[in-house]
């Protein structure tokens, strides 16, 4: 009687056991399935195994060109700076005016060893005439204290020259004047015989006084 209990006890636990083991199983069928489901599905995206480098966008850009002068507009000049660039360009040719008569005058700083020439004396007084009224002074002076007894002939030029302000001409008047008598002479001489030259009137005075008046023919 036991040994049936026991037999019925063991295909019990037999029939447990199986049903244990088979379970998991079961369980497990479903999921797969689903993975084989899921293998089958198409994929919808694909996936990037690898990472990508991502080139950058080129922007394009317009090349610029540098306008020609040609094709440059400049703005207009105001009245004020119209002013101030004529100003500026007389000026300059002042300038350069004033530096050929200082150079010319540069040049008869010593006794010229053929003497003074008529055309030297013209060139000289064109030259001078040249000269802006503003700065004829100081160019005048300048050439009174370099042009030495020897080359005194060469001022005489702007001495003559009765299309100069009176006052110029008196200058180179007095410094004729304080120059050595061989020097003089023949220039107060040359005065003498224009009654319209501003200085006449002491030249002929100076003249009376030392005698030399010309005696006219």
């Amino acid at each position: 009687m036991k040994a049936k209990y026991i037999v019925v006890l063991l295909a019990v636990i037999v029939g447990l056991v199986a049903w244990l083991i088979s379970s998991p199983r079961d369980s497990a069928a479903p999921a797969d399935k689903a993975e084989a489901f899921d293998e089958k599905r198409p994929v919808a995206h694909a996936v990037e195994t690898e990472p990508s480098i991502r080139k950058p966008r080129r922007t394009f850009t317009a090349p610029q060109t540098e306008a020609s002068s040609d094709e440059e507009v400049e703005a207009p000049l105001t009245e004020e700076e119209k002013r101030e660039q004529e100003e500026a360009k007389r000026e300059r040719e002042e300038e350069a005016i004033i530096e050929d008569f200082d150079s010319l005058t540069d040049k008869w700083m010593e006794p010229a060893k053929n003497g003074v020439t008529m055309k030297d004396i013209e060139t000289f007084a064109a030259m001078f005439r040249k000269v802006p009224k503003d700065r004829k002074d100081e160019c005048l002076h300048r050439a009174l204290n370099l042009v030495p007894d020897e080359n005194v002939m060469l001022l005489a030029g702007i001495l003559m020259d009765k299309s100069q302000e009176p006052e110029l001409i008196e200058t180179v008047y007095n410094d004729v004047l304080n120059r050595s008598d061989d020097v003089k002479a023949p220039i107060l001489q040359q005065i003498f015989k224009d009654r319209e030259h501003p200085c006449w009137a002491d030249t002929a005075w100076i003249l009376d006084v030392t005698e030399e008046v010309p005696v006219e023919n």
